[in-house]
């Protein structure tokens, strides 16, 4: 990683800190989970801009991090481009950074480039190790019922349309079959 990128980590740790996101979980738990699949997925796709996929690691829940009420993908790509151009970034890696940014999701926009494929399935590959779904659950923000309906519908939608790629399929699939089975329990 470069210096600007290191510096921008140490910025999104400190900011997942200080705002208190869940004390260290989404720190520790999601964005360093997103970032372990993200480097996976670079061995497998060696031409990709590597720089470009870590920023998009760490800039792409800025919306969240910062408590940004919006439009999720939107806020995180206009936040990111402060972030970037504060550490001085060119104006391509900045824009190409947001296309990322604006297709991890894939609801209204999906990756058109390997670094968007990337970001997003490292990003839904995450929510399948340590306690997502845990953490989710406890918040209280739906019923049993309600909440047994949204994560079967969330790991269907990460599994099927946000892993891009067959082999990062093939890693989480085990825990993809679990994970159904423990929802579908009653």
């Amino acid at each position: 990683m470069t210096k600007k990128l290191n510096e921008i980590k140490r910025l999104i740790k400190k900011e997942c800190f200080t705002l208190g996101f869940v004390d260290d979980w989404f720190y520790s738990t999601h964005l360093l989970g997103v970032e372990k699949f993200a480097k996976e997925l670079l061995k497998k796709c060696p031409n990709a801009n590597a720089e470009v996929v870590f920023l998009g690691v760490w800039l792409h829940d800025l919306q969240r991090i910062r408590g940004i009420k919006g439009d999720h993908a939107k806020m995180s790509a206009g936040e990111a481009e402060k972030v970037m151009s504060q550490f001085d970034y060119p104006k391509d890696v900045i824009i190409h950074v947001k296309q990322i940014i604006l297709s991890h999701s894939c609801e209204r926009v999906m990756p058109k480039t390997v670094e968007g494929k990337i970001l997003a399935s490292a990003d839904a590959m995450s929510h399948y190790v340590a306690d997502f779904y845990l953490t989710i659950a406890v918040t209280g923000q739906r019923d049993l019922a309600e909440f047994k309906k949204w994560a079967l519908e969330k790991l269907d939608r990460d599994y099927q349309k946000k892993i891009f790629f067959a082999f990062a399929r093939k890693m989480i699939e085990q825990r993809h079959r679990i994970l159904k089975d423990v929802f579908t329990m009653k």
